[in-house]
């Protein structure tokens, strides 16, 4: 009975043992994320500015956060410049983690119907550098649009979700390298969900 149980238990995906070469990529990919993430965090805190219009709309706990920011000096105004996109990096990061857990358990699960092997490693180094790609081309067209503002109405609509259907080839051609042909097709089906997902975030 007890070897009945055992039978019917579902394979756990494997979980990833950190090495040099996977921690050098997560270190990279935060930096990536940063530095993507900082042009747009920088102009959303400037955007708090807004609020010396209408103070009445800034009132928090009796603070009003207009009069607060503007008494702020030019070293505490660079730190939270440089501070909200750290945090908002530190949030995607996370959630990163969350969707790489739920891409691999996909293509685990479809590779081990098949018979296929899965090597978690390989899977998240070739998933970890395409993220890491797409965070640094992110980063590169928020400068673009920094300097170029009218650009940034028309590009930021098409722009992150062409780069995120590029970073996803990127991870397909890299990781099915060493797959027989007839495999291929498996995780291009598996990939659907994990890139729209990424589209909606990028």
């Amino acid at each position: 009975m007890q070897n009945e149980r055992q039978a019917f238990v579902r394979p756990k995906t494997p979980k990833l043992k950190n090495d040099w070469a996977t921690i050098l990529l997560k270190v990279l990919l935060y930096a990536g994320m940063f530095f993507s993430l900082f042009y747009f965090g920088k102009l959303n805190f400037n955007s708090l500015f807004v609020a010396v219009i209408d103070p009445s709309y800034t009132d928090l706990f009796g603070i009003y956060l207009a009069e607060y920011i503007s008494s702020m000096g030019s070293k505490m105004l660079l730190a939270m410049k440089i501070l909200l996109p750290a945090i908002c990096a530190l949030l995607f990061f996370l959630f990163y983690f969350l969707y790489a857990r739920f891409f691999a358990t996909l293509v685990f699960n479809q590779m081990r119907v098949f018979g296929v092997g899965f090597d978690i490693r390989k899977f998240r180094i070739c998933l970890d550098s395409s993220m890491v790609i797409l965070s640094v081309l992110l980063g590169i067209i928020q400068v673009i649009f920094n300097y170029y503002p009218l650009a940034d109405n028309f590009g930021n609509v098409f722009i992150p979700p062409a780069l995120a259907l590029i970073s996803m080839a990127i991870f397909y051609f890299t990781y099915s390298k060493s797959f027989e042909k007839m495999y291929r097709p498996l995780l291009l089906n598996v990939m659907v969900l994990p890139t729209i997902v990424l589209i909606l975030f990028a």
